[in-house]
């Protein structure tokens, strides 16, 4: 059979031959949930590869970019939780065990949630898309309609709120009662 000069076809049928692998890959450092989106995320990627009709994608090149989005979200967890301690020397991640998942989101406070509902919520929104759940600016922004330097600018003025401690206000924990 000829090889395909469609993008969807060659991501379809690598899929078909690769996901079982690359998803086990991702299962030994991350949960099933997780790695499931790793592994969907890898394949995506594929989707914008300029020159994937050229290439010859093996089973390799797939496990090395979840190897790489693994890292990236582990660094940007770590990032997140520097910041947090920074803040106020509290460490707000749930207490691990030795072999509880070290990727797993971030169980946050009642202060940081209330600190965090001080925000503008537009605010909010592009901390907890940047920073808690790991899109990039340009995923963000596609997700609140602006564009990318909006949610720069507002995601930098969260977080500068929230390093200068400032408690919340009357308003902000009405909203987040309700």
């Amino acid at each position: 059979m000829p090889k395909s000069t469609n993008r969807a076809d060659i991501v379809l049928d690598l899929f078909e031959q690769y996901y079982h692998r690359v998803y086990c890959f991702c299962r030994r450092s991350l949960g099933p949930d997780v790695a499931e989106d790793i592994a969907q995320d890898v394949f995506t990627r594929l989707l914008h590869l300029e020159r994937l009709v050229e290439m010859t994608i093996s089973v390799s090149y797939l496990i090395k970019i979840a190897d790489n989005l693994i890292k990236r979200r582990y660094n940007r967890m770590q990032r997140f939780q520097r910041f947090l301690e920074a803040n106020d020397g509290r460490d707000y991640s749930t207490p691990r065990s030795a072999d509880a998942d070290q990727l797993e989101p971030l169980d946050l406070s009642n202060d940081l949630l209330q600190r965090l509902g001080s925000l503008s919520p537009s605010e909010r929104d592009a901390v907890e898309l940047v920073v808690c759940h790991g899109l990039s600016y340009q995923e963000a922004a596609q997700c609140m309609g602006v564009p990318v330097s909006t949610v720069n600018n507002w995601k930098y003025r969260g977080l500068k709120k929230l390093q200068d401690n400032e408690p919340p206000t009357e308003h902000a924990t009405r909203s987040i009662a309700s």
